[in-house]
């Protein structure tokens, strides 16, 4: 006999997608060759708060052909063009996020964010949950490539004073190096890879050998999700440390084009 599907209960409901909110561009900053910040304000923007460092959040972008992306209805199909980043900095008496850009030259996101001006519009859809920070830990490091360098700087600004921190960051070139900032005894160290992102993460590889030991760090891992894979397996095959040690991220993928938010590196 057919079974008739039980109606859905508060337990097993399925979860309510939040209506995307309408931003505009309020401003575009410089910070590096292949870095900007974009400033997004707009009244939808109210109630949008963050709780966790290393949050994430959606953004939704325009079609080819379009100036302004469709809102997506809350339970209607995804939107097409669609990515995942950091929320940096929410002043919700100002109703502004600021979200960082990596301009890497490939995708309609990098190509938006490399021409964005003042009162273009894009949705937001978010935020998700971050990285549980292991605030009783006193030494904390950071390891990842400039798409983490977002995610960095809110979990840098949570660490109390009371705590040393230790950041390996690779970037494409020196020019992309800026000053970071944290409560916490902070170290950090910049690596070059060079243009070609398919040395990502060897640069990164070479640090780690130099800068052990880690055996009693809260180790944050988020870079190219098989540059990922390989650093996790030196830091618990070589280095010393303990898995659960290790919270990883794989923010973006090697020929790639939409790499998932949720690549936490639990398949290998």
């Amino acid at each position: 006999m057919p079974q008739t599907a039980a109606a859905p209960t508060p337990d097993n409901a399925p979860r309510k997608r939040r209506p995307p909110r309408r931003v505009q561009v309020s401003r575009v900053q410089v910070l590096s060759p292949a870095m900007r910040r974009i400033t997004f304000t707009g009244a939808e923007l109210e109630g949008f708060a963050v709780n966790d460092p290393a949050s994430y959040m959606k953004l939704i972008f325009p079609e080819p052909g379009q100036t302004e992306p469709t809102r997506p209805l809350p339970d209607g199909p995804r939107a097409k063009t669609m990515r995942t980043y950091t929320p940096l900095a929410v002043r919700p008496e100002a109703q502004e996020v600021d979200v960082d850009f990596v301009l890497h030259g490939e995708g309609p996101a990098s190509t938006w964010a490399a021409q964005a001006h003042i009162g273009q519009v894009l949705f937001l859809m978010g935020p998700g949950p971050g990285y549980a920070l292991p605030l009783q830990a006193t030494a904390h490091l950071l390891v990842g490539d400039d798409s983490a360098l977002p995610a960095f700087e809110t979990i840098l600004a949570r660490l109390p004073a009371t705590a040393r921190v230790r950041v390996l960051v690779e970037v494409t070139s020196a020019a992309e190096q800026r000053t970071l900032a944290s409560p916490a005894q902070l170290d950090v160290q910049w690596v070059v890879r060079g243009p070609d992102n398919h040395r990502a993460g060897q640069a990164l590889e070479a640090a780690l050998r130099q800068a052990g030991p880690f055996a009693d760090d809260a180790i944050y891992l988020a870079c190219e999700a098989g540059a990922m894979r390989r650093l996790r397996q030196l830091l618990t095959d070589e280095l010393g440390v303990v898995r659960s040690q290790i919270v990883g991220r794989g923010y973006w993928k090697l020929s790639t084009v939409n790499h998932p938010d949720h690549d936490y590196g639990d398949d290998a």
